[in-house]
């Protein structure tokens, strides 16, 4: 069941190989192959009967995106108990990943995004008072494709943080959400990003990878957020559901809040409302 989601959706597949994994990790080694090699046959199954390139691809993104990127979560957290250290590893997997497959793919991208142009016209046809220029609509395929990387991308590390909310409800081991603290060294892949962004020959590569950083620190910032008021809003669901949709619908809400996650890189904001809050404490 797992191989056909990730086949058909590799954003609901990381989502699901993620929670399930907090039930799988601490199981026996030949129930965990015995699961990866039916989930492997699955989807290798199905891309031979379609055999199409577009097929191939989302075959690629189950087993490398999703697959190997689980075999690649459990093991980690065999090996350093450390969730924190699982999800970053992970998150940069799928960034790189992410840029592998658009070299690879490139080709059978822009062929996907040529066959998408009569849909386009179809739907345009439909709606005349949008008064859309087609080449208007050239120039967004165009976009779609410099970018390609930095979707995947972002798509994939929400899936690992949604699919991270329920990995906490499944396992043994569980974290909350507050207390997300990625390692120090991401900062040196921002870094190497913005090196890149600034020069014209490596920009797009830069930008998309930036963004894909944005992505990661957004999570950082989540945590930092739910460490300040998640005691407030896990009282009021109903604000917070509302806040929630608020903060998603609002792009420079977001963009702040990945900018708290970088900086909570270097100010540690939770420890240092810890500190406080124990200076308040010895004065009383």
């Amino acid at each position: 069941m797992l191989g056909f989601i990730s086949l058909l959706s590799p954003f609901m597949g990381m989502i699901f190989s993620i929670a399930y994994s907090g039930k799988i990790w601490h199981q026996t080694l030949r129930r965990q192959i015995i699961a990866l090699l039916g989930f492997v046959t699955v989807i290798i199954l199905a891309a031979v009967l379609e055999n199409d390139p577009a097929v191939w691809l989302n075959a690629c993104d189950a087993l490398v995106g999703v697959g190997l990127g689980l075999v690649l979560f459990i093991l980690i957290l065999r090996q350093r108990m450390d969730i924190n250290i699982a999800l970053a590893l992970l998150l940069v997997f799928e960034i790189g990943f992410c840029f592998f497959r658009n070299w690879l793919f490139a080709p059978t991208l822009a062929s996907i995004s040529q066959q998408m142009t009569p849909m386009y016209e179809t739907y345009l046809k439909r709606i005349p008072s949008l008064n859309v220029n087609m080449n208007a609509i050239s120039w967004v395929q165009q976009i779609m494709l410099n970018y390609q990387s930095a979707i995947w991308g972002s798509i994939q590390a929400a899936g690992i943080f949604f699919g991270f909310l329920l990995f906490n409800k499944t396992s043994l081991m569980k974290q909350p959400v507050r207390m997300i603290k990625l390692p120090y060294e991401l900062i040196f892949l921002f870094i190497a990003a913005l090196a890149l962004a600034l020069y014209p020959v490596t920009r797009l590569y830069g930008i998309n990878l930036l963004i894909c950083m944005s992505v990661i620190y957004l999570i950082q910032g989540t945590a930092v957020l739910s460490f300040a008021w998640g005691d407030f809003f896990s009282k009021a669901r109903l604000l917070r559901t509302f806040l929630i949709m608020a903060i998603i619908l609002n792009y420079p809400v977001l963009i702040l809040i990945a900018l708290i996650g970088l900086l909570d890189v270097w100010f540690d904001f939770r420890k240092l409302t810890l500190m406080e809050e124990k200076h308040e404490s010895d004065i009383n």
